[in-house]
């Protein structure tokens, strides 16, 4: 490794969070990894039935009480998929997505140059459709892309036969999804989002072939196989009981995906250990928690996009809604040479200084944070819980001398995320023994802190974003400033006379994070598509390069949420 794991030998942590983290050892951690290494699970499968009842069989062990639900999800399993051009040239290393149309089309191959440097997982999801003809029927598009989700619809709309996206991977496409539907199955009034195009993804090499093949004026046949529909996958919940405090009924959640893209050691049977060592531990320290910890298994993420943990934010709403304080979603810990935390660490403003702090006290490393982007398993956005993921990466300078491209996982190991090749060599026990002191520590200090999250900080973020707002436009929105002012003043003054972690400071945390990351109701989800912070008010950054009808219908649509968005201020303030 070119960096140590800790930076000054070992963790600096004293008293009960030293005996939490002194007690984190590899040796069940790595026993997961090694019995998931052997075992591809994908949701609905034997394999995955065999994972969950691995984990139950040590729950059982550690004796902590656990259940297995069995809901049954909207998945969409990825088949065979193949490319032919009308010379004779086949495709070896085509895939499908799941969520793909399941048939097979025909077309003149069209390409498209992705004018983004591709240099972020966030450019390898879009492509600019710009310059190509209105009416796209009898074209099969084709550009560099992972899977551009926003494209999608609108190819279908334009009359495409498929897409074929150029992967950056050299030998092998990447596996994914391309819907937008969060959890997979959509509402009766959105069911038109679910996406009716064949995907088909090709590894750089055979991109470049594909291309040559586009400008000399190619026809190509693409058939795509999927199978959606409705499947029963395990589900399983871990419940630890705080004891130090039995008046509350608060809790922490903990969780991550149990199903893979293959054997997927790095995403995610190394989380799925993690979450098993960080239940026999706070466990055998449950005297020491405030708040009660649960842990869950989610099935559906790699094929239903984040369908288990959708089903449990509908499941079990009102308890999340009222009880739960802070989520912590563990994907893709322990990968081999994992040495710092920056880009891919994120959280939201209300868990900063848990956040931050443990990576320093058990790491010794600083750290940057990132917003969490609409993807992983925030299945809780809509609810307000704040979130945290202490992913830790393999550093840029290796990355960079490795040649590996941006992944949206796997610790930055582009050799590994969603391919066959994600084998127990990419992992590291000493590795994952220190990023499950990170997460168990985290965890644990989410339940023993008399304040989880802080309002104030949530507060001051968004204030700065709506600073920066106000100044992309003439359009006026110091009335949302000053009112962000206003309850920061009143939430001070609460919390200076409040003992412990008010009921009003939850609810106000969690008002301010739907505020700050979704548009639709407490109850519902947003798309899989990026959220801009602020996302009602966003808009406004746009308002100086339109002119016209275009600028006052914009300017209509600011001012009614800047009412919205100042009401909600009000009322917040007014609560408290």
């Amino acid at each position: 490794m070119d960096q140590p794991l800790y930076e000054e030998g070992s963790p600096s942590v004293t008293g009960v969070d030293a005996a939490i983290v002194d007690d984190v050892s590899a040796d069940e951690p790595w026993g997961v990894v090694e019995r998931f290494a052997e075992l591809e699970r994908v949701s609905g499968t034997e394999d995955e039935a065999t994972a969950m009842a691995y984990l139950r069989d040590r729950l059982d062990a550690f004796g902590v009480d656990h259940e297995l639900f069995e809901p049954e999800l909207y998945l969409s399993t990825p088949g065979g998929a193949s490319i032919e051009t009308d010379d004779g040239w086949a495709s070896d290393t085509a895939k499908t997505v799941s969520f793909s149309a399941d048939r097979t089309v025909e077309g003149d191959l069209v390409y498209v140059e992705n004018d983004d440097e591709m240099d972020s997982i966030e450019a390898m999801l879009s492509v600019s459709l710009e310059g190509l003809p209105e009416d796209l029927s009898g074209t099969v598009v084709m550009s560099e892309s992972i899977i551009p989700i926003s494209a999608i619809g609108e190819l279908s709309d334009r009359g495409a036969e498929a897409f074929v996206g150029i992967h950056p991977h050299e030998r092998e496409p990447h596996e994914g999804i391309v819907t937008p539907v969060w959890g997979g199955a959509p509402p009766y009034d959105d069911r038109e989002r679910i996406p009716d195009l064949p995907v088909a993804n090709v590894s750089a090499s055979e991109g470049r072939e594909l291309r040559e093949k586009a400008a000399n004026g190619a026809s190509v046949t693409v058939t795509t196989e999927t199978t959606t529909g409705w499947q029963a996958a395990p589900l399983l919940l871990a419940k630890i009981p705080g004891e130090a405090a039995p008046g509350t009924d608060e809790f922490v959640l903990a969780h991550g995906h149990v199903d893979s893209w293959h054997v997927g050691v790095t995403d995610n049977a190394t989380g799925d250990a993690t979450l098993l060592e960080l239940a026999r531990v706070l466990n055998d320290h449950s005297e020491a928690l405030r708040r009660d910890v649960w842990v869950a298994w989610w099935p559906g993420h790699s094929t239903g996009r984040y369908a288990g943990s959708t089903w449990f934010a509908d499941e079990f709403a009102a308890d999340l809604a009222e009880r739960c304080v802070a989520h912590v979603n563990i994907d893709s810990p322990g990968v081999a040479d994992a040495t710092v935390y920056d880009e891919r660490v994120k959280w939201m403003a209300a868990v900063h200084d848990v956040a931050a702090n443990t990576i320093h006290d058990v790491s010794g490393k600083g750290t940057t944070k990132e917003r969490p982007a609409r993807a992983g398993d925030y299945s809780f956005n809509n609810l307000g819980i704040p979130g945290m993921s202490l992913q830790s990466s393999i550093p840029q300078s290796v990355r960079d001398e490795r040649g590996y491209h941006p992944v949206g996982g796997s610790a930055g190991h582009a050799d590994a995320w969603h391919l066959t090749t994600d084998t127990i060599e990419k992992a590291d026990p000493d590795v994952l023994e220190r990023d499950t002191e990170v997460y168990t520590l985290a965890t644990a200090r989410l339940s023993r802190a008399d304040c989880p999250a802080d309002p104030v900080r949530t507060i001051d973020r968004i204030a700065a974003v709506a600073e920066e707002y106000d100044g992309a436009s003439e359009f006026d929105l110091g009335p949302v400033v000053d009112e962000l002012d206003a309850l920061r003043e009143a939430t001070v003054a609460f919390l200076d006379d409040a003992d412990g972690y008010p009921a009003a400071a939850d609810r106000l945390v969690k008002s301010l994070t739907r505020l700050n990351f979704v548009t639709e109701g407490a109850f519902e989800q947003d798309p899989a598509e990026s959220r801009a912070p602020l996302p009602r008010l966003a808009p406004v950054e746009r308002l100086p390069e339109l002119g016209g009808d275009d600028a006052r219908f914009l300017e209509l649509q600011l001012q009614r949420a800047r009412n919205d968005v100042v009401a909600e201020l009000r009322r917040l303030r007014r609560s408290l």
